[in-house]
């Protein structure tokens, strides 16, 4: 498990499948941990476009496969339909995914795998460069 934090943004969801997977995202992570700070917790945008999640991950909770399938299964379409192209940013790898337009992206703050200072670091100076859009940002 890894203590990371990820954020997805809606491209081209309905609001339906928004609300879908972000009960699917919801739901990853180690939901029991004695320590509240290690559950699945998540802070959404202004726009309620775009959320950001932290917790004790399972490492294949977030690959790009497991992501892929899971908006494949909101779409209804079979996993092969969906492709993704993958950038880096300087907050961490941005995975784009489409079915015929752009649906959804991904942020794995601070890369895959980073400890969780990286990631956090790496959240919280993507937080203060887009405080407009996010809102007050306290370290």
């Amino acid at each position: 498990m890894s203590r990371q934090y990820y954020g997805i943004e809606n491209l081209g969801l309905t609001a339906a499948q928004k609300n879908t997977l972000v009960q699917a995202l919801q739901g990853l992570g180690d939901n029991t941990n004695p320590n509240p700070s290690r559950r699945n917790h998540w802070r959404i945008r202004l726009d309620n476009n775009a959320v950001i999640f932290e917790a004790s991950f399972n490492d294949d909770d977030w690959t790009v496969e497991g992501i892929k399938n899971k908006i494949a299964t909101i779409l209804g379409v079979n996993a092969s339909l969906v492709t993704s192209a993958t950038a880096q940013t300087p907050y961490g790898p941005v995975v784009t995914y489409t079915r015929t337009t752009d649906r959804l992206r991904l942020v794995a703050f601070g890369g895959l795998l980073a400890t969780y200072t990286d990631s956090q670091n790496a959240v919280l100076a993507y937080l203060f460069a887009n405080a407009a859009a996010w809102g007050e940002v306290t370290a």
